[in-house]
């Protein structure tokens, strides 16, 4: 029952920070729910790549993006290879500095939000404390609270943080859609 429960409450707070993210867009204003689908349904089905979008991007930003990704996929590996082996482990200790990464870098991106913390900003703290749960748990040999912990880190501070890269202005929407 605990894991429906973190479910629910993991469920809520995501819900809670996209509905922040869409009201600090100004998605809601002026739109019933019918018109912001057919808006936001209008503006995912022109994709055309601007691969280059990558390298105009500034230093930061490629860094945070290339770091994020590679966590995304090695992430996946993790998901699905053996667990409890010496890969397992060093894949891990790799995995998670490609996540400090991301959120360390995150801490100096601020252009969209004229110089000071955006919304998204929150996933730093909790992707550092993600992070030293995993560790803990990890050593401690709670292997369902490690396992726990690293599924928690991956989708709560990276698919999650992930999918408001999408968003209008941001890199991977650039690169999906030419801006």
């Amino acid at each position: 029952m605990n894991l429906i429960r973190d479910f629910a409450i993991g469920f809520g707070l995501v819900a809670i920070v996209i509905g922040a993210a869409l009201a600090q867009a100004g998605f809601f204003n002026g739109f019933g729910l019918g018109e912001f689908v057919r808006a936001f349904a209008g503006e995912y089905s022109r994709v055309s790549l601007d691969l280059a979008a990558f390298a105009r991007a500034p230093l930061i930003i490629q860094i945070h993006a290339g770091s994020a990704l590679a966590a995304l996929g090695l992430g996946l590996v993790q998901l699905f290879a053996p667990k409890g082996t010496i890969p397992h482990r060093t894949l891990g200790y790799v995995w998670l500095g490609l996540m400090l990464t991301a959120a360390l870098t995150a801490i100096f991106i601020r252009e969209l939000n004229n110089g000071s913390f955006s919304f998204i900003h929150i996933f730093v703290p909790l992707t550092l404390l993600g992070i030293v749960g995993i560790i803990m748990s990890a050593r401690a040999k709670r292997t369902a609270k490690h396992r726990g912990d690293a599924l928690g880190l991956f989708f709560g501070a990276l698919v999650v943080p992930g999918l408001f890269a999408f968003m209008p202005g941001r890199l991977m929407w650039q690169m999906l859609f030419g801006g």
